[in-house]
């Protein structure tokens, strides 16, 4: 079974990367300590957090950031949790945390950029919040991040 996690409010970073990773995330800067707790136990997600109160807590798997950097956040989270071989880059929606779908240009060209539709061919798209992803300039920039955490 895939891990699933939920970030407390210190750790949108994490959450992102998490996310773009393919790793089911759940986070809101509006979680509170007992929302936290509870989502951690009724959904079986292992909690991330900056707050070491968690860790006395029996009843949810919690781990511990200690670093304040993102990257070695990250890279903590990958090798704790042994991440490597389950990761599935760009399936989830860094927004959302929903999956996305591949589509096509014809269906969604009214809602991107011009130039984005003139030099690129490839799209997706998330069924929750509508937000689309290509293989733009950030995707380069995103790729270079997963290389780096390996």
């Amino acid at each position: 079974m895939e891990p699933r996690f939920i970030c407390d409010v210190h750790l949108g970073k994490l959450a992102k990367a998490l996310r773009m990773l393919g790793f089911d995330t759940a986070y809101q800067n509006s979680f509170t300590r007992k929302s936290l707790e509870r989502i951690s136990v009724e959904e079986r997600r292992i909690l991330l957090s900056r707050n070491p109160v968690f860790a006395k807590n029996k009843k949810i798997h919690s781990y511990i950031i200690t670093s304040e950097d993102a990257t070695a956040q990250i890279k903590s989270v990958t090798l704790n949790f042994d991440l490597k071989n389950k990761m599935r880059p760009f399936s989830l929606c860094l927004v959302c945390n929903e999956p996305l779908e591949r589509v096509s240009k014809e269906l969604i060209v009214n809602q991107i950029p011009p130039n984005t539709a003139k030099y690129f061919t490839e799209f997706w798209q998330c069924n929750h919040c509508k937000r689309i992803y290509w293989k733009g300039s950030h995707y380069e920039r995103m790729l270079k991040e997963i290389n780096f955490i390996l």
